[in-house]
């Protein structure tokens, strides 16, 4: 018996702690256990009680006659190591610690925490938790509700592994509310030992379970939670949610990048490497679970509706639109079917609308004709329930037609208790109902989202051929903080990223010479060690065509900056190209790069996209298409597009600088200035920040 085997399918499972008090935890997992019939043993483990919720009581798990492979711990946090040496002389595979006081309270109990996890390592013993609910398995070979909560189960498809409890049993319970089932659940709490990744690793591999929900709140183990999920989402979806994202106190942070990372940006960039679909809501994950757990992911954007009234298809339109997914027209073969079929008052057009007197004939052929429609991925049908309709027929038919395709298809019943068999035929016949359309919309698109990433071709970060010892000799030279501009052009020669050339200049007459040598117009940009952010505090002078004109910019931002004792930069000035950002901000998963519309306007618009490190060309391809403005980029109204390519290769060479470099903490080429022509493309300004 494997570790998680003895944590979710255990023959025998001890309660210490158990009580007769109802208002207790030990009481609430005993009766859970009953009521639920647990196949498996259960033996109370009581130091004066004789009997517990009409078992007999333990005085310690020594004395308990069969071997145990389960137990849960619920006595005084400074109790639980000595509990844990007798779980482990018992033979106990692993523990469930629902004792709370451990680092969830600071300091002390860290140190409480960090012994209890080296007790487990020298005792043998796996553990869960602690601070924790527990676990629940609804296979009939278990049917095991071990935890304290209060849900209604039932069998299901729908796997949860949920880091906080009250999030869990929110999850668990709207579920369950919606009439769906679920398989496993887990809720590890403080995560010591067992952890997210190996759980959801377990699930991935359970036969009964089709989805996997998980909610983290914070990732120990990043790598490991990336490279199990990149895995498990291969063979089934995951999808998740991160609570916790919003700052609780605003971090200094001095690059662009840095100020646009949001707390949960570094949970999105591993969700989207590893092909799990994200939410901001857990409605919407809860209603996403529950179309994944009862139908196949679609092959593509395309979306036919079948509607008996108007405004809600438009609803669902909208939502879809908004989402990026498609409204096909049907084809002249289904639309002539239709006109054939149905009261010439009927739109045969996508959404098909056959009006509140459709019959259960209308829905079917209506349905069957949009489900052998070529230009359709999926359907979504919008049935409300008028009372001189035949509710149950038009169920029936719509089940009998769905049964028929391997398209994906949902429901969208709006409609009250008086229609109940109507919707216990829709729920039978493994359709997912929503009563919104913009929900079943929602639902939809994250199945489209989860296909898309599985048919993704990551590719492989290229290997460019760089002077690692040139940037590596600059880096152990350097001080934390931002290197100075000569040591931030050394790296990027370095890697071969294009950039525009300059000279530091202290004088006008320098500054005059330069210019007459590198040839007009140039920019004058200040140097000053304390100034981050030229643009920001005026600092900078652009287009200047001579030497007048460069002269009377030197003088006015001496004078300007004077207190900063400053030198200038002096560039050529590139033109009138697209201003984009790239950049990088580094945190406890590694570095997360960042693309999007640059210059001034950055943390205005904020049209930007992020991906972790490392990044493929298809990837970096991928982050430029994906902003806002990558119209802009490509060409609009006549405009000629800057050469994509050239951008890709910029944004996969700083990849590879960041994974050879990881003393780089934040980093922003803010412009890079793109043209039609690759030679032109190239990072004007750059900042560059060490942290050792």
């Amino acid at each position: 018996m494997s570790d998680l085997d003895a944590l979710f399918y255990p023959r025998a499972t001890a309660l210490i702690g158990a009580n007769n008090n109802p208002l207790t935890i030990g009481h609430r997992i005993c009766t859970n256990l009953q009521n639920y019939k647990f196949t498996g043993k259960l033996f109370p483990v009581h130091p004066k009680l004789d009997e517990v919720c009409g078992l007999k009581a333990y005085k310690s798990i020594l004395e308990v006659p069969d071997e145990v492979d389960l137990a849960h711990i619920i006595v005084k946090n400074t109790l639980t190591i000595p509990i844990l040496e007798q779980c482990a002389e018992k033979g106990v595979k692993v523990a469930i610690v629902n004792t709370s006081g451990f680092k969830e309270i600071g300091p002390e109990g860290q140190k409480m925490e960090d012994e209890l996890v080296a007790a487990g390592k020298r005792l043998g013993v796996r553990l869960f938790g602690p601070n924790c609910q527990g676990v629940m398995n609804t296979d009939p070979k278990a049917s095991m509700f071990s935890n304290f909560t209060y849900s209604r189960i039932k069998p299901g498809h729908i796997s949860i592994m949920a880091q906080g409890g009250g999030v869990a049993e929110v999850i668990n319970n709207y579920i369950s509310e919606l009439g769906i089932g679920i398989r496993m659940y887990a809720s590890n709490g403080n995560a010591c030992d067992i952890s997210i990744p190996e759980l959801i690793e377990y699930m991935g591999d359970d036969d009964g379970c089709r989805v996997i929900i998980v909610h983290v709140e914070s990732l120990a183990k990043p790598q490991e939670f990336l490279d199990v999920c990149a895995k498990v989402s291969k063979k089934k979806p995951i999808i998740g949610f991160k609570s916790g994202k919003t700052l609780a106190g605003a971090k200094a942070v001095a690059s662009h990048t840095g100020g646009l990372i949001k707390e949960d940006t570094t949970t999105e960039v591993i969700f989207e490497k590893a092909g799990i679909p994200s939410f901001d809501s857990v409605q919407d994950l809860c209603e996403a679970a529950i179309a994944f757990s009862c139908q196949p992911a679609p092959k593509g954007r395309r979306v036919g509706l079948v509607t008996n009234a108007g405004s809600p298809a438009i609803l669902a339109v909208d939502e879809l639109v908004k989402r990026g997914l498609e409204i096909p027209t049907p084809t002249e073969e289904t639309q002539n079917t239709l006109r054939e079929a149905l009261f010439g008052t009927s739109s045969v057009h996508n959404p098909i609308d056959m009006m509140a007197t459709a019959s259960p004939e209308d829905f079917g052929v209506s349905v069957k004709a949009m489900l052998d429609d070529p230009n359709n991925d999926s359907l979504i049908v919008c049935f409300i329930t008028p009372f001189f309709a035949d509710c149950e027929g038009i169920a029936k038919s719509i089940v009998a037609e769905s049964k028929k395709t391997d398209k994906t298809f949902i429901m969208c019943v709006m409609t009250n208790e008086t229609w109940q068999p109507t919707l216990d035929i829709i729920k039978k016949g493994g359709l997912p109902s929503y009563y919104f359309p913009e929900s079943a919309a929602r639902a939809l698109h994250a199945m489209v989202k989860y296909s898309e990433y599985q048919a993704r071709d990551l590719g492989t970060p290229p290997k460019y051929d760089v002077d690692g010892d040139k940037a590596r000799k600059i880096i152990d030279n350097a001080s934390d903080g931002f290197l100075p501009s000569g040591g931030t052009a050394g790296l990027l020669d370095a890697y071969r990223i294009p950039r525009a050339g300059h000279t530091i200049v202290s004088t006008d007459d320098e500054a005059l010479l330069t210019a007459d040598t590198i040839g007009y117009p140039v920019a004058l940009k200040v140097e000053a060690k304390n100034i981050v952010h030229k643009t920001d505090v005026g600092g900078v002078r652009l287009n200047l065509t001579g030497p007048d004109e460069l002269a009377d910019a030197f003088r006015e931002l001496s004078e300007k900056f004077a207190s900063y004792k400053p030198k200038f930069l002096v560039q050529r000035y590139l033109g009138e190209g697209k201003e984009v950002i790239a950049g990088a901000s580094r945190s406890e998963v590694g570095h997360t790069i960042m693309f999007g519309l640059g210059g001034i306007h950055v943390e205005v618009f904020k049209d930007v996209v992020f991906k972790l490190a490392p990044i493929s060309m298809n990837e970096a391809l991928d982050a430029i298409k994906s902003i806002k403005g990558y119209p802009l980029l490509k060409g609009v109204r006549g405009q000629e597009g800057v050469d994509i390519d050239a951008l890709a290769e910029i944004m996969t060479r700083l990849s590879q600088m960041l994974m050879e470099n990881p003393e780089i903490s934040e980093l922003d080429f803010n412009p890079v200035m793109a043209f039609p022509e690759k030679d032109r493309t190239m990072v004007v300004d750059a900042r560059i920040a060490i942290a050792k």
